[in-house]
């Protein structure tokens, strides 16, 4: 009787053991497929849309920039740049990608305050809050972003009319200071990222470059 009570609780304990372990690797399997999902969904078209805000204003600080691009191509390129970083700013919250970030570490407050300091960074007085969210709107076709093609069609539109004029007005008349702010929180905010999705940035190239 012993022996048969013993058998049972070693049993009864081995099965709790066995449990304990399938519950953790399957509570770790589901985190881990959240974080892939996040990173393919969101971070790495994240990274992509900060990094084309980073050249450009890289181009027009230190490159001929605007000076080689036609007027329409100029304000229609660098407003879809800066339309899809706002689209994917509104994907943060609407799609509840900062839930799934991790609760611990700093990863989930830096992209944000660094996604708020472009947003902010906007602001000249004439190119305001709402005109922004228009433009990040005009660049979504629900939870998807629009290709370059797709946004022109909505350049046109009367609709939109509003935030294309306020977003003209502004890269015309971009001060220096504003868009070296931009070109340094994109550079970080594409360190930032580039580290969570595992995609090495161009800017590691240009850094070698520049150090050879």
């Amino acid at each position: 009787m012993p022996d048969t009570l013993s058998s049972l609780l070693i049993g009864a304990l081995g099965g709790v053991v066995t449990a304990s372990i399938q519950h953790v690797f399957r509570r770790f399997s589901e985190t881990e497929q959240v974080r892939r999902e996040v990173v393919e969904k969101h971070l790495l078209q994240l990274q992509n849309s900060v990094e084309s805000l980073y050249y450009r204003a890289n181009n027009l600080q230190d490159w001929a920039g605007k000076s080689v691009m036609p007027d329409q191509y100029y304000e229609q390129s660098t407003a879809y740049i800066i339309a899809r970083v706002l689209a994917h700013e509104s994907l943060l919250l609407s799609e509840g990608v900062y839930a799934k970030l991790p609760r611990r570490g700093a990863l989930k407050g830096s992209i944000k305050a660094k996604l708020h300091a472009l947003n902010w960074g906007l602001d000249d007085q004439r190119f305001l809050h709402y005109h922004r969210v228009q433009l990040g709107e005009m660049a979504l076709d629900g939870a998807r972003v629009l290709t370059y093609t797709e946004f022109l069609q909505r350049w046109a539109e009367s609709k939109y009319s509003e935030p294309v004029r306020a977003v003209s007005g502004f890269m015309r008349s971009i001060a220096p200071g504003r868009l070296e702010r931009t070109r340094v929180v994109a550079g970080q905010l594409v360190e930032l990222l580039s580290g969570e999705t595992g995609v090495p940035s161009a800017r590691a190239d240009e850094r070698s470059r520049a150090a050879t």
